[in-house]
């Protein structure tokens, strides 16, 4: 009976989908579909990589993440243009950077949750960054994960591609 019940739970354990972003490293960047296009944000700022924020402003951890995030963005900025994207509505535009402290950077708005779909976003804030003259993705996690050495690892990568 032991036996049974052992292989019952084994069973469902291994039928419960995990729950997780879809992007994996090395690939290409999956569609993104959002306002204003993306390749026109980035162009002004002619970095090696693109950094993309999942966020959320009505979410209580996510503001208090981004709170955090101001001295890395300032150590990364060099490297990386820096997009926050939402799935929120256009319409509150003011009100979502206010919330999340975001005025000094891009913001794209991603009608119809598109790209959150494409990249498999389940959480925010979610960060994937990727070298943006070929649109392969370098690295990807919570955005607490990101800072300085990450940005060096990627610029040690570069001088051998």
């Amino acid at each position: 009976m032991r036996h049974l019940f052992a292989i019952i739970a084994l069973l469902c354990a291994t039928a419960v989908g995990a729950s997780a972003q879809s992007v994996r490293l090395g690939e290409t960047l999956p569609t993104v579909n959002v306002t204003p296009d993306i390749d026109d944000a980035v162009a002004m700022y002619n970095r090696d990589y693109t950094c993309l924020i999942f966020v959320h402003s009505e979410s209580q951890p996510c503001v208090e993440a981004l709170r955090n995030f101001k001295d890395t963005a300032k150590s990364i900025e060099k490297q990386c243009a820096i997009v926050f994207i939402t799935s929120e509505q256009e319409s509150d535009k003011e009100a979502i950077v206010e919330r999340l402290g975001i005025e000094d950077y891009n913001i794209a708005f991603d009608h119809n949750n598109r790209t959150f779909k494409a990249f498999g976003i389940q959480y925010a804030p979610f960060v994937v960054i990727y070298r943006t003259k070929n649109s392969r993705i370098e690295w990807f996690g919570p955005i607490h994960h990101l800072g300085g050495v990450v940005i060096d690892r990627l610029n040690q990568r570069q001088k051998y591609h």
